[in-house]
This record gives C-alpha cells, sequence and structure tokens, in this order.
C-alpha cells in the first residue's frame, strides 16, 4: 500500500514551520516541500531589517533548508489543484499527489493600477532580490537622495525611519490619516504619527493618482494635485495572498478553527494566506512571521490529526506578536486587533511608554499593543482569549 503524502506548497515561515512539525511529531511518511522562489529558504521579516541596510546577506539570513527535516525539496510555483483527485500540478506540469496539502505560499506586493511599472526608479520591497536593488540605489548617496515612499504600515515605516535616519529627505504618503491605527491602537497611531511628522514630510491621508519616470526622476501626483519629485519611489501598499493556483484568484483562503480549508478537502492554510472567521463572522489574516510560523505548526498538527488519529490540536488561538522599530523607538503587539473592538489605554507609569488593550464584546481581551513598553506588553500577554 502507498505511503501517505504531505505536501507542503511554500517554503517561507509557515512552509518551513509545517514541515519541521510533521517530523517532530514523528510522521516518517513522504515529505515534499515547493519552494517557488529562486533562492534559498530566508527570513523574510529581515528583507528590510537587515539585507536593504546592508547589515546582513541572503545568505546570512538563510534558514535552515528541507535537507535539515528530510523532505524532499522542489523548486518550482504551484499552477493548480484537483481536489478530487488530490493532485497538485506545478507551473512546469509536473503533477504531485498528496493526502494532505498544506497550502503555506504567502502573499505578493498588493500594487496600484496607477503605478508605473517596477523599475530602476519605481520599487517594491518583498523580497531579497528586491532588497538588494533597493539597496543598490541608496548606496549612491543616501544624504542626497529624495525617496518617496507610499504607504505608512509596517514596511513603509520602517523604511522612512531607517532612510530618514541615513540623510535622506523622505516624503511619506498614507491613505489613513493615522496609519497604523488598525494594528496598534489610536493611542499608539498617534505618537507614531508625531515621530513620523517630526523626521519626515508627511502626506497624511492622501492617496496617489499617477507614478511617471524619467531618465533621473521620478514624479508623483497626489490625489490633492500636489506633485512630489524624487530619485526613487518605494510601494509599500501591504500585500495580497498567493492563492491563484487553489483558487483561481488573490482572495486567500477560508479555514475552520483547526485551520483545514471550509472548501478544499485535504487542504489546510496557514501564514499571510489562511482567511480565519472571527466571532462577529468577519474574515480576517494575518500577514507577520511568528504568526506563519505558529499557524504552521498548527495546520500540520490538525494533517496528522486527520491522517493518523494524532491529538486535536484544537482551535488555533492568534496569540503571536510583531515588532516594528521607528525612529528609535520600538512598537509592539501580539493577538489580533479586530475592526470594532474596544480600546483600553493603560496607566504604565511613563509618559514615554504606551499600553493599549483590546477587547471584544463580552470584555476578553484579544489583542495587546505597546510603544515602549515590553515588560507591560509581555505581562499582558498571559490574558489573551480566541476574538
Amino acid at each position: 500500500m502507498e505511503q501517505q503524502r504531505i505536501v507542503i506548497v511554500g517554503a517561507g515561515a509557515a512552509g518551513l514551520s509545517a514541515a519541521a512539525t510533521v517530523r517532530a511529531e514523528g510522521y516518517e511518511g513522504p515529505l515534499t516541500i515547493i519552494n517557488g522562489e529562486v533562492h534559498r529558504p530566508y527570513n523574510r521579516t529581515l528583507v528590510n531589517k537587515g539585507v536593504l541596510s546592508g547589515l546582513l546577506t541572503a545568505e546570512q539570513i538563510a534558514q535552515p533548508g528541507s535537507s535539515a527535516l528530510d523532505a524532499d525539496a522542489i523548486q518550482g510555483k504551484a499552477g493548480s489543484v484537483d481536489p478530487d483527485l488530490a493532485i497538485l500540478t506545478l507551473e512546469d506540469g509536473r503533477r504531485l499527489r498528496y493526502d494532505a496539502l498544506i497550502a503555506a505560499s504567502g502573499s505578493a506586493p498588493q500594487l496600484s493600477d496607477h503605478a508605473a511599472a517596477i523599475s530602476e526608479r519605481v520599487f517594491h520591497l518583498h523580497t531579497v532580490d528586491d532588497a538588494d536593488r533597493l539597496r543598490a540605489q541608496f548606496a549612491k548617496d543616501p544624504g542626497g537622495l529624495t525617496v518617496t515612499i507610499l504607504g505608512a504600515g509596517f514596511i513603509g515605516s520602517e523604511v522612512a525611519s531607517s532612510m530618514s535616519e541615513a540623510g535622506a529627505h523622505v516624503h511619506l504618503v498614507s491613505r489613513s490619516s493615522m496609519p497604523l491605527a488598525s494594528a496598534l491602537g489610536e493611542h499608539i497611531a498617534a505618537r507614531i504619527t508625531e515621530l513620523h511628522s517630526n523626521h519626515v514630510t508627511t502626506h497624511f491621508g492622501q492617496s496617489f493618482t499617477n507614478i511617471s519616470t524619467g531618465s533621473d526622476s521620478a514624479t508623483v501626483t497626489l490625489s490633492d494635485g500636489r506633485v512630489l519629485e524624487s530619485d526613487v519611489v518605494l510601494i509599500a501598499h501591504g500585500t495580497k495572498p498567493n492563492t491563484a493556483w487553489l483558487t483561481g484568484g488573490d482572495g486567500g483562503i477560508a479555514v475552520d478553527s483547526r485551520l483545514r480549508s471550509r472548501d478544499y478537502r485535504g487542504v489546510y492554510a496557514a501564514g499571510s494566506i489562511a482567511l480565519h472567521t472571527a466571532r462577529t463572522g468577519q474574515l480576517y489574516r494575518i500577514d507577520h512571521w511568528d504568526a506563519a510560523v505558529a499557524q504552521g505548526a498548527h495546520a500540520a498538527r490538525a494533517a496528522l490529526h486527520d491522517l493518523h488519529g494524532a491529538p486535536d490540536p484544537a482551535a488555533y488561538t492568534p496569540d503571536s506578536g510583531f515588532t516594528v522599530t521607528l525612529y528609535q523607538h520600538s512598537a509592539a503587539a501580539y493577538g489580533a486587533a479586530m475592526p470594532g473592538v474596544t480600546e483600553r489605554h493603560h496607566d504604565t507609569g511613563s509618559t514615554e511608554a504606551l499600553l493599549t488593550s483590546f477587547h471584544n464584546t463580552d470584555g476578553a481581551m484579544i489583542a495587546v499593543a505597546g510603544l515602549n513598553a515590553f515588560p507591560q506588553l509581555f505581562t499582558a500577554c498571559a490574558q489573551l482569549r480566541t476574538p
């Protein structure tokens, strides 16, 4: 009888965590990992934190390879899935049978229809190759460089901070008048907005209507008609799930509490492509490294439970976190702050340390965020509940 096979699509945080977990839990059967990038698996959080700054190289942020996990690694991209026959077809035509398919293919940059094509003047920042290309521009003369960053989320904000500290003149554009409020709460986001305004030129509450490039500059037109001339434009409008190979679109994969796909039998999803359901019925996804690691492990345990009767992993609780460093200040959050939650601001005993907790309708704390408040933040984490 043919052994049951687990196939993992994606060799990022979620995929490698899933692979490590199935081996650690005693699964000895066939295990295949599909790596859709040309590079060895690497820590994507260090793309902007380390590679862009030149502190680290692609080799230095590499993750343990599949050989360390006793897994069959395949370089290629998933093309389509036949869930009835349980067959994954790669873009090059190779076909793989599976008994459990763990989808961990991550996300791709969200680009605008108004944006010029990615070029030597217009960039996004998602891979080590993106970081190397962008760093080559900054290395020429960071002190004399003008940079326009479209989007003030985590990537846009951190790059604005690092480029400002390197001496560049930075225009930071955001459609939100208070960026990061949905992730960190309005209290902390207001302080971060103030930090931005003290270090870079902000254009908050603005979208852009066009990007054009010339031989020596790029021009961004804002929704209020202002025109920004710069040497480099970085588009940092977040990400979209890389799920076309399974769903035909980029809307993500709806999962149950064990991270099983709700629509595809034998399929599990982990990381930024997984769509979770809050108590309100609203779908949400979590696009952070630690969450991807936790979800990869959880999906693997759910697959082993379904295949071999291993212990039920119980419901997934989003209690992992992320950190962001801006202008020598550190913010972090744990859990998942949903729209409509109630914010509570806590007295930390210091005007520099801010702490905000988020509570659902029954009063349970489902997320907590802090700025320069790590001790208080870690204490509060013990109270997190499922959103």
